[in-house]
């Protein structure tokens, strides 16, 4: 699966996932998992390189930041590790251009 694509899905997973955990099955460490990994997912663009998307990561940040405060941080980072390294992964293990 090409990077791109696979952040863009991870996004709609967790957006996805926020929105079970908030309606359906209400759990904070489920929305803080959730948006961890839409915000994760969309903090970088894939072309040639990866590029870093400055709005979500100011985002990502922020409620990085309110998470530490007032919620389930490690919930927060995992989805955001998952989010960014699953693309970037992607990315290195992709076969060169020829």
């Amino acid at each position: 699966m090409e990077p791109n694509r696979l952040s863009q899905a991870l996004s709609l997973l967790g957006i996805a996932l926020y929105a079970y955990f908030l309606w359906f099955r209400p759990s904070q460490e489920g929305i803080a998992l959730g948006l961890g990994l839409a915000l994760g997912g969309a903090a970088f663009g894939y072309r040639e390189k990866p590029f870093p998307v400055p709005f979500f990561l100011g985002l990502f940040a922020l409620l990085g930041l309110l998470q530490v405060f007032y919620g389930h941080p490690l919930f927060f980072l995992l989805g955001g590790l998952v989010g960014t390294g699953a693309p970037y992964l992607a990315y290195r293990l992709r076969k060169p251009a020829r």
